[in-house]
């Protein structure tokens, strides 16, 4: 049964690579790749949607033939139990709780994440916007009632130096200023497209083989916030979706007692990325042009991806 599933599965990627139809948004490092990555969506959405109608001991279970150490319940981390930056009385470190926290596997996270998202997003504002959105929904807490998810998830409870001091202002602004850095880079940079077989040495020829794994041209991605109320209403959309992606990870992990380490969060996050890739820049040249017709598919898909995550996160996160 396991086998015939196996087979089943490569054979709806095989598809998806061949069958896919052509997108004109991206073209590098060849069309094919786009439309793999579109089957792998599919694939995984299908897989989501098997979950979805689990009960929630079986889904747990269920993801021990992904990887053999899950379906354990996991402890739960929290990082503001104690929030001294100064601990004298600590026979290993006066400042072990600074320790702790700059050794965490969240630090390079947040880095390789935000730099990511600014490669996608291409916009300061708009950055800085989610960046401390995300924070927000982690740390603050109204007087009398909790508007956030800090009583729902211990490892959202974090010490107003680890969220403000060391996620926004150290880890986010160096993956926002190292993913800007990057697109002024590649946007000023000179692309000569010629072919393979007319390059001058090996040398050459190696050089424009690397080529084809960079973009074929460099849109600046504007999004304009401001422009009117459908614009506002347009950009807060995609803040939206942003957001519920980030907090379906955590969720996720919770539910379904998988552990940060475990290299199917990773994966994850390395096919949302890909996914996010097309489709943000579908989802930007559906907002600035003037007569748009429809979305693309992968915008589609990936707000189907993202309801059925969270649909997941409901069911089984009580």
């Amino acid at each position: 049964m396991t086998l015939k599933l196996e087979t089943r599965t490569k054979r709806k990627k095989l598809v998806g690579t061949i069958k896919r139809p052509s997108w004109r948004l991206l073209i590098r490092p060849h069309p094919a790749v786009w439309r793999f990555v579109h089957g792998m969506a599919v694939v995984y959405l299908v897989a989501l949607t098997f979950l979805l109608f689990q009960n929630r001991d079986d889904a747990r279970q269920f993801m021990k033939y992904l990887h053999p150490h899950l379906g354990v319940e996991l402890p739960e981390r929290s990082y503001g139990v104690d929030c001294r930056i100064y601990v004298p009385e600590n026979p290993k470190s006066r400042f072990i709780n600074v320790y702790e926290t700059l050794f965490d596997e969240f630090v390079l996270a947040h880095i390789v994440g935000w730099w990511g998202k600014a490669m996608m997003i291409r916009n300061h504002p708009l950055l800085w916007i989610l960046s401390i959105g995300f924070e927000s929904m982690e740390y603050i807490v109204h007087d009398r009632f909790q508007l956030t998810f800090r009583h729902m998830l211990p490892n959202f409870s974090e010490c107003w130096w680890d969220s403000i001091i060391l996620d926004i202002l150290i880890c986010n602004w160096f993956g926002i200023w190292a993913g800007m850095r990057t697109v002024t880079y590649i946007n000023g940079k000179t692309y000569e497209w010629v072919g393979l077989s007319r390059q001058p040495n090996i040398i050459s020829k190696v050089k424009r083989s690397l080529g084809q794994f960079t973009p074929a041209w460099w849109d600046k991605d504007e999004w304009h916030p401001m422009q009117g109320p459908l614009r506002f209403f347009q950009v807060l959309c995609l803040c939206v979706a942003f957001m519920t992606v980030e907090l379906n990870t955590f969720f996720l992990k919770f539910s379904l007692w998988i552990p940060p380490r475990n290299p199917l969060v990773v994966y994850r996050l390395i096919l949302w990325w890909l996914i996010a890739i097309p489709t943000i820049r579908e989802y930007n040249s559906y907002i600035q042009d003037s007569k748009p017709v429809k979305v693309g598919a992968f915008c589609w898909l990936s707000l189907a991806i993202c309801i059925v995550e969270l649909l997941i996160c409901i069911k089984f996160g009580h």
